[in-house]
C-alpha cells in the first residue's frame, strides 16, 4: 500500500501535518498508548527495520556519549585554569620581591618561558623610566613611539587579546626571530599617563586559544602594572 503524500489526506481524514502537529502538542501520547511504539516501524540504515524505541535509545546514547565528551573536555580545561592560576599566583609573588626593573623584566621572561613552556616574551611600555638612573632597556619604547597605535585599541579596552599577533606587531615585539610564532596573547598594561604591553608567543597554534584564562592574563596584567608604577614616569 503506498504511503499518502505529505499533506493529503489519508483514508481516516487526516494529512500527514495534522498528524505532526497533534503529535508536537502531546508528546505524551505513547505513554498513554504503549502498545503503538511497538508496532511502529522506521528504516534502518541497514537492511530491514527498528521500533521506535530503538531508534530512540539508539540516538539517546549517541547524545549522552557527545555530553560526556565534551563534560570531559570541560573538566580538562578546568583542571588547567586552575593549575594556571596557582603558578600566576606564585610569578606574581616572585615579582613582588624584585628589588630593580631589570630584575623583574628577566624574572618574568624566565618563569613565563620555563613555568608557562612559551617561546617569546616581551614587554613593551610607551613611557619613560622614572628615574635617570634607572634601568632603560627595550622594554622602555618611550611616550612618542610610532608603533604605538598598533596596541592603541588593545591598551584602552584593558582586555587581553588572544590568537595571531599582526605581522608589524609581531616584527616590534620579537624582531625577525618571531617569524615562527603562531600564536599568542597581548596583554595591556597601563598606569597613570602611560599604557604598555605584554606579548607571550608561542611556535603552537593551538597554544593560546579562547579556552584560556582571560581573567587570570587580565589579573596578570594588573599586577604587573602595580609592580611595574613606580619605575615608569607619570604623566
Amino acid at each position: 500500500m503506498n504511503k499518502p503524500k505529505a499533506g493529503t489526506p489519508d483514508p481516516a481524514g487526516l494529512t500527514d501535518e495534522e498528524v505532526a502537529i497533534y503529535l508536537r502538542r502531546h508528546p505524551d501520547f505513547f505513554a498513554s498508548r504503549p502498545d503503538l511504539l511497538s508496532d511502529l516501524r522506521l528504516p534502518h540504515a541497514g537492511s530491514g527495520a527498528v521500533s521506535l524505541v530503538e531508534r530512540q535509545i539508539s540516538a539517546l546514547r549517541r547524545q549522552n556519549e557527545k555530553t560526556r565528551q565534551r563534560l570531559r573536555e570541560l573538566i580538562d580545561i578546568a583542571r588547567r585554569n586552575e593549575e594556571l592560576a596557582v603558578r600566576m599566583h606564585l610569578l606574581a609573588l616572585k615579582l613582588m620581591e624584585c628589588p630593580e626593573p631589570k630584575d623583574i623584566f628577566e624574572m618574568l621572561y624566565r618563569e613565563l618561558r620555563d613555568d608557562f613552556k612559551t617561546d617569546r616574551v616581551a614587554v613593551r611600555l610607551f613611557a619613560a623610566p622614572s628615574f635617570i638612573d634607572s634601568f632603560a632597556g627595550d622594554e622602555f619604547a618611550g611616550e612618542e613611539r610610532e608603533e604605538r597605535h598598533l596596541f592603541k585599541s588593545i591598551i584602552e579596552r584593558r582586555k587581553p587579546l588572544i590568537g595571531r599577533l599582526k605581522r608589524q606587531q609581531q616584527v616590534f615585539l620579537f624582531g625577525d626571530d618571531g617569524d615562527d610564532i603562531a600564536s599568542g596573547v597581548m596583554v595591556p598594561l597601563r598606569g597613570s599617563g602611560w599604557g604598555g604591553i605584554l606579548a607571550i608567543g608561542s611556535r603552537d597554534p593551538a597554544r593560546f586559544n579562547e579556552h584560556l584564562g582571560v581573567e587570570m592574563l587580565t589579573h596578570l596584567g594588573e599586577v604587573l602594572s602595580c609592580i611595574l608604577k613606580p619605575w615608569v614616569r607619570e604623566k
